[in-house]
């Protein structure tokens, strides 16, 4: 249940960041259509954190599905020697 809940908000985030990006993006495009601007500069502005955003996501995904690990404290074996 647990799971499902977490997969769920996951992606309503996502849904929510990629519709204000493409925002985002129509916008500019809107801007540099009509201005003569530094065009290359103002899409870098543009496009930089739109594949941050993407990187993120993905980082975020495979850390939220990822198998839970489990850590063991064996005690130490007679002659061993831990630090």
């Amino acid at each position: 249940m647990l799971q499902l809940v977490v997969t769920l908000l996951f992606w309503a985030a996502i849904a929510a960041a990629l519709l204000a990006q493409v925002r985002i993006l129509q916008s500019t495009r809107r801007v540099l259509a009509t201005a003569a601007a530094r065009t290359a500069l103002e899409w870098g502005f543009a496009l930089v954190p739109a594949t941050a955003l993407v990187l993120t996501l993905i980082l975020a995904w495979r850390a939220a599905v990822r198998p839970p690990v489990i850590e063991v404290d064996l005690p130490a074996a007679p002659g061993e020697v831990r630090s």
